[in-house]
C-alpha cells in the first residue's frame, strides 16, 4: 500500500522518529503505558521502513544510514524520558542502571557496526534492538515496577551481549588467519 501511493521509506523512518519523541515526552511526564504505546507504534515504521525500500526497491545506502542513525537517536530519546521521569521522582539509584543500560544498547550497536565494519557478521546475542525495545514497551506497560526492573535486566544484558560480541569477534578473527593458511 506505502508503495503504491508513492510512500518513500525515508518518510517512514522520519515518522518512527517523529513518533519516539512523542513517546520521549510521555515518558517524561510519568504516563508510561502512552510512552510505551506510542514506541510500539513507531516500531511498526521502524519494521515498514526497511520492507517499503526492499518490495519498492528503493533500497539506497543513505537510507540504510538514515535508518541506522535514527534507530540510535530514537533509543536515545527513550532513555532520556524514562530519565527525566526516574530523576522528577527522586529515583536516583535506578537513573545509574539506566546510564548502564543505555550505554550497553549503543554499545551492542557499536561492537556489530564495527565488526561489519572489519568485514565481519556481528548479530549474536540475545539484546539486540528489537528485543531492547520489546522489553522497554513491556516494562512501560506493566508501569513502574516493570520498568525497573526491565532496566536492571537491560543494564546487565545488553553489556553481556557486548562481551559476547566481542569475544565472538575475537574468535572468529583468531580462526581466520589459520584457516586462510590451510592445512
Amino acid at each position: 500500500m506505502f508503495i503504491r501511493v508513492g510512500f518513500r521509506p525515508d518518510w517512514l523512518t522520519l515518522i518512527g522518529l517523529s513518533l519516539n519523541m512523542v513517546a520521549t515526552a510521555f515518558f517524561a511526564m510519568a504516563e508510561l503505558r502512552w510512552g510505551a504505546a506510542i514506541m510500539l507504534f513507531a516500531g511498526i515504521c521502524d519494521i515498514l521502513d526497511g520492507q517499503v525500500a526492499r518490495e519498492g526497491r528503493s533500497e539506497t545506502k543513505f537510507g540504510a544510514l538514515l535508518d541506522s542513525t535514527t534507530d540510535r537517536y530514537s533509543e536515545i530519546f527513550l532513555y532520556f524520558g524514562i530519565g527525566a521521569y526516574l530523576v522528577r521522582g527522586g529515583e536516583w539509584m535506578i537513573s545509574g542502571v539506566l546510564f548502564f543500560a543505555l550505554s550497553g544498547s549503543l554499545m551492542v550497536s557499536y561492537v556489530r557496526a564495527r565488526a561489519e565494519g572489519l568485514g565481519e557478521d556481528c548479530k549474536v546475542g540475545f539484546m539486540q534492538r528489537p528485543e531492547r525495545l520489546v522489553a522497554l514497551a513491556v516494562g512501560g506497560l506493566i508501569g513502574h515496577e516493570g520498568l525497573v526492573f526491565v532496566l536492571v535486566v537491560l543494564a546487565v544484558t545488553t553489556n553481556y551481549t557486548v562481551v559476547e560480541r566481542l569475544a565472538y569477534i575475537r574468535n572468529k578473527l583468531k580462526a581466520a588467519p589459520a584457516q586462510a593458511s590451510g592445512p
